[in-house]
Parts: structure tokens; C-alpha cells; sequence
């Protein structure tokens, strides 16, 4: 056969599997080396084994202990007293004290903690949301890089071929040796760029580790379906479950806390009471004589009214509201830039490989028989298999991007660690 045929042949079918095969399609099958992780995989690591999420599931469980001590009234106290020692005239005296809790105070602390344990457990929904997030944006972000690897060694596979075949044909005298020089500087662009394949798969890999928290993770691949894009509802609808999403709820419950931080300053202006019962005895000339002793004590607010604490507590609650609208507003922005970042990358990926990979490859083949009949240069067919290349990266891009989005607004939305992923759509 023609060498013509043959370079022809081999560029066209190493192109076509570049196109379709993930890397842990072609990893085998040894014995020792563990299974690939799937999504789900991943998400179940990352509830065991991620330590931001057991700080925030602490945090949830502290508040409880929070509540529990707001509701605690105050101890009595004991008290003796002795005058006189050793003598016939003394006296002992031996009085237990309440002090009673008046204008709501207890109250007012439970509302306090309450609504502070709602804000832990947003807080806890929140920070899940977000470990979810960064869980599927690291997968995908793996799952890319190793596509990506693919792709380069692949290319780089062909570049070096043709750079030794062009070798031979300009030893030959049938190409110009600048020709055979070009090919040998193609060669080595895509040693480069499959070496800078492997580092950023390598720093996927460690990302996916770090966010699972789970240092096995170093020895796995993953596995799943790059192409599948998540549905996802209409932003009118995305953006009516932003209320109950825990960064608004976190904000709610603050806010909640803050008005009842100002009843708690408001009810210490009422002093509480502390009210004493005992018994004293007295010994006069050796003669002892029991007497009952009541009383009552109650501090006077005359210099101190609490009205800086109040003032305080009340420009906080000012300030919790203003926060609540700014989360707010923020919440919805971030949404629909996300919406938008998720849409745009759909349809561009749904243009790359419904319009720009036809094409590429369209020109690719018109390119491989113009050079079988000598119209077109040997380095002509390696742009056009350099053009798609690029454009298969491309689209594994914005897929990963599209990944990312989708991730972010189930970030923004206070999507469950573990929620359904059934619902899909494949690109067309």
C-alpha cells in the first residue's frame, strides 16, 4: 500500500477513537487496582469523611446544648451565719435564697437559643449543599481531565508517527525537509500538552481527594458519563425555592435571634427578686431561742437601666434585617448567573458537537484525500487533525463547565448531599 494510504488510514482511526473512549474505558483489568468511583461513590465518601461537614454537624449538636442551658433557672444559695463564738450571748443564723426570674428573661433566652439552633441547622444544610457542590465539580472536573489525557496522548500518539513517517519521506526526497521539521515541532507540542494533560489530571485527582477527605481517593479513577447533562427547571422557578434555601434560612434565623436578643436587654431592665427563708437561732445568757427569718431583696435601677444594651441589640436586629435582604439579593444573582453560565454552556457544547466536531471532521477526511491525490500537504491534514482535536477539548470544556453551573445551583438552592440524579439530558 502507499504510504500515502497508509498515514491517511491511521490519522482517520486514531481521530475517531479519540472522540468516543474516556480513559477508564481503556484502563485493564488487573486484580489489585480498586474500582473506579462513581458519583455516587464520591458523595457517600465525602458525608463519612469530610471534616467541614463534621465541624458543621458539631456545630448543630453544640446548639443543643445551647438551648438546653438557656432554660436553666438560677441555683439557691445557702447561707450560714454566726455571730458571737463561745460565749453565752451568739447567734446562728441559716438562710437558703431564690432569686426569681421576673419580665420574661428565661423566656427570652430560650427564643434566643431556639432560633439560634435553627441558624446551626441551616448552617449545617448549607455547608452539605455546598460539600455536594464541590464534590460534583471536582468528579466532573476528573472526568474531564481524563478525556482530556485521552485526547492528548492520542494526539501526541499520531504527531509522533507522522513525524517519523515525514522523516522518512524527506529522507526520501518526497517532501520538503522544512515539511518533516514541522511535523517533528508538532510532535513535540503535543508531548508538551499531553504532559500538561497529566498534571492537571493529577491536580483533579488531588481536589477530588481533598474535598472528599478521604486520602483513598489517591488511588482511584472515576467513572461516568461526561456527555449527560443534568435537567434543570426554569429560573422562576429555581429562584421561589431560594427562601427556603439554608443560606436564607441561616440569614432568617439570625435575624429571628437578633429580635429576640432585644427582648432579652429590654426584660433585664426589670430587676429580678431574690427572696430568703431560714431560721436563726439565738442563745442569750446560755437561753436559746428559735425565730423564723423571711426577706425579700430586689436592686434598684436607678443608675443602670440597661438603655446602652438595648440600643445595642436593637441596631444589631437593624443590621440582621439589612443582612437578610442583601442574602437575599445576592442569592438571586448568583442564581441567575449560574442559570445563565449553565445555559450558555448547553447550547455551546450542543453546537460543538452538533456543528463544529461534523465540520472538523467533515474537513479532516476532505483534507486526507486531497492528500491521497497529492492536492494538499502533509502537514495541511495535521492542522486539520490539530483543528479537531481542539475542538473535542473544547467541547469537553464546556461540558465540564456546564457540570460546574449545574453544581452551583444546587449549591444556591440547598440541594441534599445525597439527592436524585436521575434526571438528565444528552446532547443531541
Amino acid at each position: 500500500m502507499h504510504p500515502r494510504y497508509i498515514v491517511a488510514a491511521a490519522l482517520l482511526v486514531l481521530s475517531y477513537s479519540s472522540y468516543s473512549q474516556s480513559l477508564a474505558d481503556r484502563i485493564p483489568s488487573v486484580q489489585n487496582t480498586p474500582p473506579a468511583l462513581s458519583l455516587d461513590d464520591a458523595l457517600g465518601i465525602a458525608a463519612a469523611s469530610n471534616p467541614l461537614l463534621r465541624s458543621a454537624v458539631a456545630s448543630a449538636n453544640a446548639s443543643s446544648g445551647v438551648f438546653m442551658q438557656a432554660g436553666a433557672r438560677p441555683n439557691p444559695n445557702l447561707s450560714l451565719l454566726q455571730e458571737g463564738l463561745g460565749g453565752q450571748d451568739r447567734t446562728s443564723t441559716a438562710l437558703v435564697e431564690q432569686t426569681i426570674e421576673l419580665g420574661g428573661k428565661r423566656r427570652a433566652r430560650l427564643d434566643v437559643a431556639s432560633y439560634g439552633r435553627q441558624s446551626a441547622l441551616a448552617s449545617l444544610d448549607g455547608q452539605a449543599a455546598q460539600l455536594r457542590a464541590a464534590v460534583i465539580t471536582a468528579f466532573y472536573d476528573m472526568l474531564a481531565a481524563q478525556r482530556q489525557m485521552q485526547m492528548a496522548q492520542e494526539s501526541a500518539d499520531i504527531a509522533l508517527r507522522s513525524a517519523d513517517m515525514a522523516d522518512k519521506r524527506a529522507r526520501a526526497g518526497k517532501i520538503s525537509p522544512v515539511e518533516s521539521t514541522k511535523a517533528r515541532v508538532a510532535a513535540a507540542d503535543a508531548q508538551i500538552a499531553l504532559a500538561s494533560a497529566r498534571t492537571q489530571a493529577t491536580l483533579a485527582l488531588e481536589k477530588l481527594a481533598n474535598v472528599t477527605g478521604s486520602p483513598e481517593v489517591h488511588n482511584r479513577t472515576v467513572t461516568g458519563n461526561l456527555d449527560a447533562l443534568p435537567e434543570i427547571e426554569p429560573l422562576s422557578s429555581l429562584q421561589s425555592r431560594l427562601d427556603d434555601a439554608p443560606l436564607s434560612r441561616v440569614a432568617q434565623a439570625e435575624l429571628l435571634r437578633s429580635n429576640a436578643r432585644v427582648s432579652v436587654e429590654k426584660a433585664r431592665r426589670i430587676p429580678d427578686i431574690t427572696v430568703s427563708a431560714g431560721m436563726k437561732r439565738v442563745w442569750t445568757s446560755g437561753i436559746p431561742d428559735n425565730q423564723a427569718v423571711v426577706g425579700v431583696s430586689i436592686p434598684l435601677p436607678i443608675f443602670d437601666t440597661n438603655k446602652g444594651a438595648i440600643l445595642e441589640a436593637s441596631h444589631n436586629a437593624e443590621k440582621a434585617s439589612a443582612d437578610l435582604d442583601s442574602e437575599k439579593a445576592r442569592l438571586r444573582l448568583e442564581l441567575a448567573q449560574a442559570w445563565s453560565s449553565y445555559e450558555n454552556a448547553t447550547q455551546e457544547a450542543r453546537r460543538l458537537k452538533g456543528e463544529v466536531l461534523p465540520a472538523a471532521k467533515q474537513a479532516l477526511e476532505a483534507m486526507q484525500r486531497g492528500f491521497e491525490l497529492g492536492k494538499f500537504s502533509f502537514l495541511d491534514v495535521l492542522d486539520a487533525q490539530r483543528t479537531l482535536f481542539q475542538g473535542q477539548s473544547q467541547y469537553v470544556k464546556v461540558l465540564s463547565t456546564a457540570h460546574q453551573a449545574h453544581a452551583e445551583i444546587g449549591r444556591l438552592v440547598g440541594t441534599p448531599l445525597v439527592a436524585d440524579r436521575d434526571s438528565t439530558t444528552r446532547l443531541n
